[in-house]
């Protein structure tokens, strides 16, 4: 398939979802999740960084959706909340990575174009503490774990930053740590080992408080015996210098003044010691400092979600383009049809009804397929093999001896039939019914074709019915569209959008969809249909509209049909069907 549609937002959005076993809606302007469904705002992505944070944020969120416990209570703690966070990110990442490479790339992509946008990388020393955390731990386990090389000089610079914010007994407690990050198996792990880390930060916080008051106690009491040291000695000491004075000798002075110079030496050490351990404790309490205000920290003093922060750009983004494009980039919902005794019983009569001129055309489609894809032998004057039935027609002068395959048209083909359901389909329901029935019954007995069906609007504009999603009974179909009845609006663009996600979840090389409407789009919806139909067209998706008792114009489906009772379905789409199946 070209790329036109290939690339849709809605296209590969919802096919990752399946691909990653969760659900996926492109619409509104929210990107969020709930835990079950991941919703992506409607935009078109036109530009590079556009893209890489949509895909980048899918994979993200798809594997919160699938390895998060999302239940578990943090008791009102920021810190305990966060920090678990920030774990998890990483377990999850890894996760999704092993299990899907595609997403480790597209989640590698997002941090590249972060940091070169300045928007992700290492704290600042003058940074408060929360951030130099947040962003240390970030940056370092990003690159380790998760092995996203954008960010291995930012991993060097948190490294450096972190030495400086706190001691090395905290740093190597740390990464004792983190080391079990990559084998965090469950958000309850990561839960754990966040308590583990907090109960590191609190010991720390309090020995480094219970040193402080030790010391303060240790300097008073020292201070304290100096001074009466210095009160009860000084008269003594210099009463005996004045004693002692005259009888000195030279040799004595020499010696005396070699000795002060040793106790001169020995006090300039203890000055050199007595700073180490000033700046000792000034280190210490700038540490005490920083833990204090991570463990009191609330959820404002934490710098935003990395993937928050990527969620609010996509929201951005969506707000700003025209309402026009968020029409066709949406993924339309589906609502089920629920069947009561009078459906039942309606559905008897309109298969009833139906049966016959269903069974004709069904046996002419078929007829031609397998005209067109049976492999005959035939007979030609050259060739590689010799057919031996033939050897007698030597005698006879016949030289069409060798046998030849004749080339057969091999068909692999998709069908999708969309129902305008819409008040002003009121008068013409029963007809409609009676063609759609007809035609699935007629294309389901081809091997060789898939037949899908549905009905627009649900019980919201944004909402589709299902009719053929599978292998359902003919008589199932039948009461399924007994059931519907025509109201609202006509939101085409919804109609087709569904149309064109079943069409492209088929490997099928021909693809075809059947718009049977009675009329023009609501307003809002008609140049987003133009538009997807045009993009149908550079795709390989061929889109025919199916005027129910109207011509419908050109400019909206350049290839139409228009039947005005089921007789004609027959000859209206069986040369249509014709030139398509077999071409």
């Amino acid at each position: 398939m070209a790329p036109v549609l290939h690339k849709a937002l809605p296209i590969v959005g919802s096919a990752l979802g399946r691909k990653m076993g969760v659900r996926v809606e492109v619409s509104g302007r929210k990107a969020c999740t709930d835990g079950e469904c991941i919703w992506i705002p409607a935009f078109d992505l036109q530009q590079r960084e556009q893209e890489t944070l949509c895909w980048g944020f899918l994979s993200h969120e798809a594997a919160h959706v699938r390895y998060t416990d999302f239940d578990l209570d943090y008791e009102g703690s920021a810190l305990r909340h966060r920090l678990t966070n920030l774990l998890e990110d990483i377990r999850i990442e890894k996760a999704i990575s092993q299990e899907y490479p595609g997403a480790g790339f597209s989640l590698a992509e997002v941090i590249r174009q972060l940091v070169a946008e300045g928007r992700v990388g290492a704290p600042k020393k003058s940074d408060p503490a929360v951030k130099v955390l947040n962003d240390s731990l970030l940056s370092i386990l990003r690159y380790e774990v998760l092995g996203q090389i954008a960010l291995e000089q930012e991993a060097a610079k948190a490294r450096e930053v972190m030495k400086d914010c706190f001691s090395r007994q905290l740093l190597d407690s740390l990464d004792e740590h983190l080391v079990k990050v990559p084998d965090l198996k469950s958000t309850r792990e990561a839960l754990s080992l966040a308590d583990q880390i907090i109960a590191l930060f609190q010991n720390l916080s309090h020995e480094n408080s219970e040193s402080e008051d030790s010391g303060e106690a240790s300097a008073e009491k020292t201070e304290n015996s100096s001074v009466d040291q210095e009160t009860y000695s000084q008269p003594s000491d210099t009463q005996d210098q004045e004693d002692k004075s005259d009888s000195v000798s030279g040799d004595d002075l020499e010696s005396d003044s070699a000795e002060g110079k040793d106790k001169k030496t020995e006090n300039l050490s203890g000055n050199d010691d007595q700073s180490v351990s000033a700046n000792v404790e000034a280190s210490d309490k700038a540490e005490d400092l920083f833990l204090k205000k991570i463990l009191e920290s609330s959820d404002v003093d934490w710098p935003e979600d990395l993937y928050e922060s990527v969620a609010g750009q996509l929201e951005c983004w969506s707000y700003k383009q025209s309402p026009r494009l968020s029409a066709i980039t949406t993924t339309p919902g589906i609502d089920e049809v629920f069947l009561n005794d009078q459906n039942r019983e309606a559905a008897k009569d309109l298969l009833w009804k139906v049966k016959s001129e269903s069974a004709r055309l069904a046996a002419q489609l078929a007829g031609l397929v397998q005209a067109k894809t049976l492999t005959r032998d035939r007979i030609g004057k050259r060739g590689m093999r010799v057919n031996g039935k033939r050897l007698h027609r030597i005698a006879l002068d016949d030289g069409r001896l060798f046998k030849r395959r004749s080339e057969s048209i091999e068909t692999n083909a998709t069908v999708h039939i969309s129902l305008d359901i819409s008040a002003s389909m009121g008068p013409r329901m029963e007809l409609a019914r009676e063609a759609v029935l007809a035609l699935i019954m007629a294309l389901k007995p081809i091997k060789v074709v898939a037949v899908t069906a549905s009905a627009y609007p649900g019980t919201l504009s944004d909402r589709v019915y299902p009719i053929v999603s599978g292998k359902e009974s003919d008589l199932r179909i039948a009461g399924t569209l007994s059931a519907l009845d025509s109201h609202d609006s006509t939101p085409m663009a919804t109609g087709l959008w569904y149309a064109v996600h079943q069409i492209c979840q088929s490997n099928a090389e021909r693809r075809l969809i059947l718009m049977m409407t009675d009329g023009a789009p609501d307003i809002d919806h008609y140049d987003a249909v133009v538009d997807l139909v045009k993009r149908c067209g550079y795709s390989g998706i061929d889109v025919v509209g199916l005027g129910i008792c109207i011509q419908l114009p050109e400019e909206l489906f350049p290839r139409n049909l228009m039947i005005e009772q089921l007789g004609q379905l027959k000859s209206s789409l069986f040369t249509l069907t014709r030139d398509w199946l077999v071409r």
